[in-house]
């Protein structure tokens, strides 16, 4: 059998076979790739290491720091909780406060309209009042010419104004008694 003389292994002097070019440049090749190969995995972890530092910081401040964030979290929240209330209450008081308003504006409503109907209630009794001694003073008249039939007759008569005014006629003489007012 023939074999390729490139393949047999070459005998060293010492009687053992010497290793092939081929595998002893195969072998550095990958002794430098393992070289290569730990070079960057010693790189890649000395930034997990570092990223691992950054993150164990990083949390110890987030501990240091998140008890009075929450703190000050929670005040804010009191405080917003109060001034709500406050404003509820408020509004509750706007609410109370503008139902007495109109109460109260409805009570003055109804002592005006109460105050006017007794302005015009009073106003009917001394057109009344007036109207009547006005009957009673020509009655007296009548009676004062049925027992002196020979004096000059004086004629008295009421104003149409308003008011109330009487008018006392003497021949050609006009004078003006106004109704007097309380």
């Amino acid at each position: 059998m023939a074999s390729n003389p490139s393949l047999l292994p070459e005998i060293g002097p010492d009687g053992l076979p010497k290793e092939a070019p081929v595998i002893s440049y195969t072998e550095k090749i990958i002794e430098a790739e393992q070289l290569q190969l730990q070079k960057y995995i010693q790189e890649n972890y000395s930034k997990i290491r570092d990223v691992e530092r950054e993150l164990a910081n990083l949390s110890l401040e987030m501990k240091l720091t998140a008890g009075p964030k929450k703190a000050a979290l929670e005040h804010l929240r009191k405080k917003i909780e109060a001034s709500t209330e406050k404003i509820r209450v408020a509004k509750l008081k706007e609410e109370q406060a503008r139902k007495v308003w109109e109460s109260a504006s409805k009570v003055v409503r109804d002592e005006e309209a109460i105050k006017q109907k007794l302005c015009e209630d009073l106003s009917n009794l001394v057109q009344e009042s007036s109207n009547s001694q006005f009957a009673r003073l020509e009655e007296l008249k009548r009676r004062l010419e049925a027992l002196n039939p020979s004096r000059a007759s004086t004629n008295l008569y009421q104003d149409g104004r308003s008011g109330g005014s009487f008018r006392i006629v003497h021949l050609n003489t006009v004078t003006l008694f106004p109704k007097q007012r309380n």
